[in-house]
């Protein structure tokens, strides 16, 4: 009994405490400065484009200047293949174990490129890489910290770093640790809900511990007081779930087209004449059209206190898709979630316009429905009902949110459903997964394996265990030892069948997890072509 307890806190409680403290305190101090360099620079930005039209003979500087910037970035993109896209996709490809991921190079290189792409204004968000980093951190913790026998913590301390940027980025503590397991793994266990728990407390402690004395903030939108929605309005709420429904249908549809198109352009084109192009053409409409440009953030507090004209908000709404699609699937460093809460901040005022028009309700519900409109867009395009709920009480609106979001966002998640797409998250990693593998055909394994003693899965149960993406446990026979233990034990056989692209990496990883397995099982794993 003491030997078992023993090896339940030097095995699971000691290292998942240990390494999910260290990922929060150092994701924290890492993103935060990252989001005050990056304010900074949005802010040097609007300068920047506010001088030329008072000045509008500088249009052909900044538009050069911009073209220059976009230069510099495709080098840096050359160079990091992670720093391309959204930074949320690309950490749950990481996560899942879909995409390779060098956790230095995710530190020093993907702010560098983020910040550029926020000097030219191009409509991503400061989000995404407020996640990468957290997860990079996860990773550089275990690696740099944890012994051999410590491998295994590796995705499960990630998940912990991308929470706590999640939780940063966003001041939603709450909504991160919920995005960590409905979003980062689909999946639920007490070990995720564990350490993505103590990163994002510890995350937002060192967070708050620098505010209190100057340095960033805790903030994120400034919400007006919400009315309470009465019963006899509760049209309202489906009516903005069901329009946000097909919107989300819309916009995965043209993001399909636009990465096709992308992507044949890319196969003529280099990187490096792609991106300049792409970062003038966002000069010239910026210059034209300021709410086109930056994180989207200002347009969505401005629309909470505000209302703009219906035709303007279209055209924007138009021009960011558009301009946001073109800097995502060329490659562009950015998060897509904010602009996602600016997409979904637009609907539900066009929405409200429309029914206060109608006389179906009042003004005093203006800023609630953009509230439903950002979670409902943000629950039907993601798949995230439960972090978009939880999003718009912590973050948006309070405790009157709660009941009317929770209803525009199933109506939005059953209206996306309907039409059988793939969420936008996964659209995006699997476009990604197309460029990485190039037609590879992967390779299909099932393989029985042996846990070995003081491996990491030993005392764990099979649903704790983070196997290899696309993994099936296909049996689990146990050894001989003691009946009524739930947890895997040493001896105990788990059979596995997956697909993978890289056999080598995916062997290592379950050897990770279980264990070194014999020289038979491995040449199951690692065929001798791929070991060659």
């Amino acid at each position: 009994m003491h030997s078992r307890l023993y090896h339940h806190i030097k095995n699971l409680l000691l290292p998942c405490f240990t390494f999910s403290v260290l990922t929060g305190f150092f994701s924290a101090i890492l993103v935060t400065t990252f989001k005050l360099l990056a304010e900074w620079i949005i802010h040097l930005s609007n300068l920047l484009y506010g001088a030329v039209r008072a000045n509008p003979a500088w249009l052909p500087l900044l538009i050069v200047a911009a073209a220059v910037i976009g230069h510099c970035a495709s080098l840096l993109l050359t160079v990091s293949h992670s720093c391309r896209g959204g930074g949320i996709p690309t950490s749950v490809a990481a996560i899942r174990g879909i995409v390779s991921f060098r956790w230095i190079r995710g530190i020093l290189l993907l702010p560098v490129s983020a910040l550029l792409s926020f000097l030219a204004g191009l409509p991503l968000g400061t989000e995404g890489p407020c996640v990468q980093m957290g997860t990079a951190v996860g990773d550089g913790v275990t690696k740099c910290l944890g012994r051999d026998k410590h491998k295994g913590w590796r995705r499960y301390i990630m998940t912990g770093g991308a929470s706590a940027g999640f939780s940063i980025a966003t001041a939603s503590p709450l909504s991160a640790i919920v995005f960590s397991m409905e979003e980062l793994h689909k999946h639920f266990s007490p070990m995720l809900l564990s350490v993505a728990s103590v990163s994002v407390a510890v995350a937002q402690i060192t967070v708050r511990v620098l505010a209190s004395v100057g340095i960033g903030s805790v903030s994120f939108f400034r919400v007006a007081q919400i009315e309470p929605l009465a019963p006899s309005l509760f049209f309202a709420p489906l009516l903005i779930g069901l329009i946000c429904g097909g919107c989300a249908i819309l916009y995965t549809r043209l993001y399909h087209l636009i990465d096709h198109l992308m992507h044949a352009l890319l196969k003529k084109l280099s990187v490096k004449i792609v991106l300049p192009i792409l970062f003038a053409l966002t000069a010239v409409v910026g210059f034209f059209l300021a709410d086109t440009l930056g994180t989207g953030h200002s347009l969505v507090q401005s629309l909470l206190t505000v209302q703009g004209a219906w035709y303007s908000l279209l055209l924007i709404f138009l021009l960011r898709t558009i301009g946001m699609m073109l800097s995502n699937t060329s490659g562009a460093t950015g998060g897509v979630f904010l602009p996602t809460l600016a997409f979904g901040a637009i609907i539900g005022a066009l929405s409200s316009k429309c029914m206060v028009a109608l006389g179906w309700i009042g003004t005093e519900h203006y800023t609630l429905m953009i509230v439903l409109g950002i979670c409902a867009f943000l629950g039907a395009t993601s798949r995230i009902p439960l972090t978009a709920s939880v999003f718009a009480v912590e973050a948006l609106g309070g405790i009157h949110a709660a009941l009317p979001a929770l209803l525009a966002v199933t109506i939005a998640l059953f209206t996306v459903e309907a039409s059988g797409l793939e969420d936008f998250t996964d659209t995006v990693i699997n476009a990604k997964m197309r460029k990485i593998t190039k037609n590879k055909k992967p390779l299909s394994v099932e393989v029985p394996l042996t846990a070995t003693r003081d491996c990491f899965a030993i005392g764990k149960e099979l649903r704790d265990v983070l196997w290899p993406n696309s993994c099936v446990v296909v049996s689990f026979a146990r050894a001989n030892h003691a009946e009524g233990n739930v947890g895997i034990a040493e001896g105990d056989v788990i059979t596995l069948r997956y697909v993978t692209y890289d056999p080598a990496s995916t062997a290592e990883e379950i050897r990770a997890l279980v264990g070194e397995q014999s020289e038979e099982i491995l040449r199951l794993m690692i065929p001798p072509s791929d070991a060659a």
